[in-house]
Parts: C-alpha cells; structure tokens; sequence
C-alpha cells in the first residue's frame, strides 16, 4: 500500500491494527493459536512444491553457506516446516498467523503484502473444510459489502490430467487455459490434441449452481480421484445448505489453484468494486508429505492490504 503522506500512513497503520486485532480475537475464539513465521525459507523445498509458480518473483537471499534462501513469498509452505520440526504428533492443531509476505516487482521493487491467515492440521477432513470455509464467510461478512466465495476443487481435474497422461508443458498449457477462461483457444487446443469428446468441451460450463454442476460432473467421472472430489463437494453442498451460506458461494470446477500444492477445495473471496481476490485458500494434504508425515491439512489467507483498503472505503 502506498501512502502520499507520513499522516497518512500512521492512520491507515493504526486503522489496520485495529481490523488486525478484531480477527485474532476471532481466530482465537475458533481455538486457533498465534503462531510467528520465519522470514526465510529454502529456495529448493519452494520451488519443489511450486513447479508451476515463476520463481523470478522470489526474493532471493545468499546465506554464509552460499546456500540460496529466500524471504517468504507464501506462508504456508514456511509455517509447515516449522511445525513439523517441533510437532510432538497430537492432531489437530491449529494456528493463525499474522505476517507479511515478499515478492520481486517490476522495476526492482520488492512487493511488501501483510497477510493473517489460518491452517488447520490434523482434523478430519469434512469437518476441516466446512469449518475453514464457513470462517471464510464470517471473516467476508466483516467487510459490510457484497461478496462472494468461488469454490471448486483441484481434485477433480487432477484426476482427469493424472489418467490423460499429457506431457508437462501442454497439461500446463491446458490448465492456463482453463485458468483464464480461454474459451476459442482452448477449443483449438483441444481440438489439437483429439480431445473434443473429454470434459475439456465443458469444463468451462461447470460453474453456478453447485447442484447442476456435481451433476453435470458425474458424467464425466472416470476414476477414484474424480468420485472422491465429487463426495466430498457432496458433504459440503448439505453442509453450506444447513447454515444458509449457499448465496454467497459460486461454485466453480474450472477453478485453477494459485498454488501447485493444492490437492482438494480451493476456494476465493471477492468483494464488490474489488477486482482482486481478498481471501484464498484450500486442502493440501499431499504437501505434508513433504515434511515427514501426511495429514488433513487445509487453510486460508486475507489480504490486509485490501481488507484495510475496503474497510476504510466503508468508512468514509
């Protein structure tokens, strides 16, 4: 966030603390616990966890070793390493954070983004998303415009590109498509590969009503990754039909995930007038993995920068 004067910037720093403090009161009464990150992570374990992610962004840092470390540019890929360096193995744990993260801008810039978030580790996993989900809402309803949740799930599609078999650089390619919602070049694409009878004729339709779109997704079902993905939205359409948050969720199967190591929901929050996602999140099991030891794990981020900015908009 930029500021034109110091005044302003001590105002708007206050303002922030203020929203700051109202959201881990709230964490905290969700028996969420503060947890501090550490500003530097290895290069190679993010890389490796983010293959499709431009690691030009990276703000790099030569440690005494010579080994290449970098200042955090996601949260959650540094609070796992920390937790499973000390985790005496008593599931669930949860934890909020209250941090910032770093990338590279054009210009030489280095883009400062606070962030508070939550990850919830160890707990079933039905139970997780609605509950990380329906903290998601709460926390959307604090900004006092309308706005809604995309949902979707990288499961699904995971499942379909794990059986097609494509290579690395044209299932990348397909899923940007996808991503961007490239309706004539993905249709060329397709057709380019002999693909025009898959789901990739309709995967851009399979959004809207989350009934007509589970529908719409059986169909088109072919293994045991696409079925779980389509029980476990199955779980959480009855569950966000019992507490009345279906009017603020756009389900959305063609959803790509902003990070490689999502392997279930994924889900963003946009706020009226707002172009940016405030809020995103989702399930990453498969990247504890990585760390020594797999369990439900799912979590989600706001942007402060732009919850502070919406804020003080409704304000004025």
């Amino acid at each position: 966030m930029q500021f034109s004067t110091i005044t302003e910037e001590l105002q708007v720093t206050k303002f922030r603390k203020g929203i700051e403090r109202e959201l881990e009161s709230y964490f905290e009464s969700r028996g969420f616990d503060l947890i501090q990150p550490k500003i530097f992570q290895g290069y190679d374990s993010f890389v490796c966890s983010n293959l499709r992610q431009d690691s030009s962004k990276t703000v790099k840092v030569l440690g005494g070793d010579s080994r290449i470390f970098i200042l955090r540019p996601d949260i959650t890929t540094n609070i796992l390493d920390q937790i499973f360096s000390k985790w005496e193995g008593r599931p669930p744990l949860k934890v909020y954070y209250n941090s910032k993260v770093y990338r590279n801008q054009t210009g030489g810039r280095i883009l400062e983004n606070y962030q508070m978030g939550v990850e919830s580790l160890g707990e079933d996993s039905l139970k997780g998303d609605q509950e990380i989900i329906e903290m998601a809402v709460t926390l959307m309803h604090t900004l006092k415009e309308p706005f809604i949740i995309e949902l979707g799930s990288s499961k699904y599609l995971d499942g379909f590109f794990k059986e097609l078999g494509l290579a690395f650089e044209e299932e990348s390619l397909v899923r940007e498509l996808i991503g961007k919602k490239n309706r004539d070049g993905l249709r060329l694409k397709i057709k380019a590969l002999g693909l025009e009878e898959s789901i990739l004729s309709d995967v851009l339709a399979m959004q809207g009503n989350m009934e007509n779109v589970l529908t719409m997704a059986r169909a088109y079902e072919r293994n045991e990754e696409m079925a779980a993905a389509l029980e476990e939205l199955e779980g959480l359409k009855d569950f966000f039909s019992s507490k009345a948050l279906l009017d603020h969720i756009h389900f959305d199967l063609a959803m790509m995930p902003d990070l490689d190591y999502y392997d279930g929901i994924i889900f963003k929050g946009y706020a009226l007038n707002t172009p940016k996602k405030i809020l995103s999140g989702g399930r990453y099991d498969r990247l504890t993995e990585g760390f020594g030891r797999k369990v439900s794990a799912i979590g989600f981020m706001m942007d402060m920068d732009l919850v502070t900015r919406i804020r003080i908009r409704g304000e004025a």
